[in-house]
């Protein structure tokens, strides 16, 4: 497939996903705009505190909150599946309406006794998180169960959605942030209840057990507290000087959307690569901008938005991947790197408060950081990262496999290919004619005709040698050979 064609499949597929399924769409859609808001422009969390001589924005509480949340989340429930049975989704739409209107309240010292502000701050803070948080795991179930590329497919979509609202958002002023966060809840449950009911009729494909061992993935926890360091500390250090630029967000969404774009759909770009020599070092020459040019410096803040971004959007496509052809628990996966996540972001926060304070100039502050941001990108990659899952899969069983095989087996999960489909594809990409396959398969070879048909269709190819490179793209992207690593 030429690269003009690849570009317009890629492109095409975005758009017919949308357009087939709208309900995901808006349902991610609605979650990372109210994510911008809580966690990368802290819009509700615009004071500090005091602690140990240093001044520190109020979002590090939360985040440290969030952090504890996910952690109940992972150890408390693992396999054990949450089920809609009593307006679970209300209950947590609930808890984070009442959470704002807590850091409303406590929030305008007008309307509320200083005694009080600090509780209703801390308490709307818990009951915020623990919505958000609920919320955040059943769309990784959602998402999970839809599969790695229809993820990126509503991913892309959504953030380019999200960073136009968001821009809306902040030119309509702090007051319009409040009412579409008080809407929000509302406007998520909607959407769950609408994505639900069109894309899995039958609830049960979401909430089925995993039969896997658990395992600690330090790996993927480690990517994820990287992470979240890289845009944490910018954060902090800017959150004291008031030069946050909320337009960055809405630009580092788009740009962050089309690159993921380019890279994992139309080139199928394996994760090692897409993460650690594609996110890691944008976030990294990022930093190293805010050294050179100042923290306040538009292309470095544009550049740490977009490498983080960039990086959130490809690992939800790992994280689908994991869930659905990986069979690992939705809760389990969604919490463990989340709450990593967190801490890592509320590290850097409270890492780039100090260092504002104690070396105003932050030039050899962010270089260090980032020496360590790409030194932790050499450290992380490597060829046993997809047969190890990043730490979720252990290493010999029978994920392990990731050759022609194990390859069509995802695809046919996530395009919905028939079994006889399968294994059709999987033997025109070993070499077999058709008069061969019908001898393998006893069938007649009007019958493959017809098969080849629908498979076509649904990948939306043309030829075997349409089918035989889009196998080999997407095989690239689950490669564990040291040359995939080293083209």
């Amino acid at each position: 497939m030429s690269a003009i064609g690849a570009r317009r499949s890629g492109l095409w597929q975005v758009v017919h996903d949308v357009r087939h399924q709208p309900a995901p769409f808006l349902l991610f859609t609605a979650f990372k705009t109210f994510a911008v808001l809580l966690f990368l422009q802290g819009a509700f969390f615009a004071g500090t505190f005091q602690a140990g001589g240093f001044t520190f924005p109020l979002l590090v509480i939360f985040l440290l909150i969030c952090a504890a949340v996910f952690s109940f989340f992972a150890m408390r429930f693992k396999k054990i599946t949450i089920v809609d049975k009593n307006g679970y989704l209300w209950m947590l739409a609930g808890s984070m309406t009442l959470g704002l209107i807590l850091l409303y309240t406590g929030g305008h010292e007008d309307m509320i006794d200083g005694s009080m502000k600090a509780f209703m701050l801390v308490a709307g803070m818990g009951l915020l998180a623990a919505g958000v948080v609920g919320v955040h795991v059943e769309l990784g179930r959602f998402f999970g169960m839809l599969g790695m590329t229809p993820t990126m497919t509503y991913g892309i979509a959504s953030a380019l959605a999200t960073g136009a609202l968001v821009m809306v958002v902040t030119l309509l002023g702090p007051e319009a942030r409040w009412v579409l966060a008080f809407a929000m809840p509302t406007l998520l449950v909607l959407a769950f209840w609408w994505a639900r009911r069109s894309v899995f009729p039958n609830r049960k494909t979401l909430y089925r057990e995993s039969a896997v061992e658990l395992l600690i993935p330090y790996r993927f926890m480690t990517t994820s507290v990287v992470q979240g360091l890289a845009l944490g500390a910018p954060m902090g250090f800017l959150c004291l000087t008031g030069l946050p630029s909320q337009e960055l967000d809405s630009a580092g969404y788009a740009l962050a959307a089309l690159l993921a774009l380019v890279v994992v759909l139309v080139f199928q770009v394996d994760f090692n690569r897409s993460i650690y020599q594609i996110g890691f070092p944008i976030a990294g020459i990022g930093l190293i901008l805010a050294g050179v040019l100042g923290a306040g410096s538009q292309m470095a803040g544009l550049l740490q938005v977009m490498g983080f971004i960039y990086l959130d959007l490809v690992l939800w496509g790992l994280g689908s991947y994991l869930i659905k052809n990986c069979d690992q628990p939705a809760i389990w996966l969604s919490a463990c790197p989340s709450a990593a996540l967190m801490f890592g972001r509320a590290v850097g926060v409270t890492v780039g408060a100090i260092a504002f304070q104690v070396l105003p100039d932050g030039e050899g502050f962010f270089c260090t950081l980032a020496f360590l941001v790409l030194m932790a990108a050499l450290l992380l990659m490597s060829n046993s990262n997809l047969r190890t899952g990043w730490g979720f899969v252990r290493p010999g069983g029978a994920d392990e496999v990731t050759d022609s095989g194990r390859t069509c087996e995802v695809i046919a999960q996530e395009y919905g290919l028939t079994q006889r489909e399968q294994e059709i594809m999987y033997n025109i990409i070993c070499g077999r004619t058709r008069k061969e396959i019908a001898e393998e398969l006893y069938i007649a070879p009007n019958t493959i005709k017809t098969h080849l048909h629908n498979l076509y269709g649904k990948l939306d190819i043309h030829s075997e040698a349409d089918l035989k490179a889009f196998v080999a793209k997407r095989e690239r992207m689950f490669s564990t050979d040291d040359g995939s690593l080293q083209e």
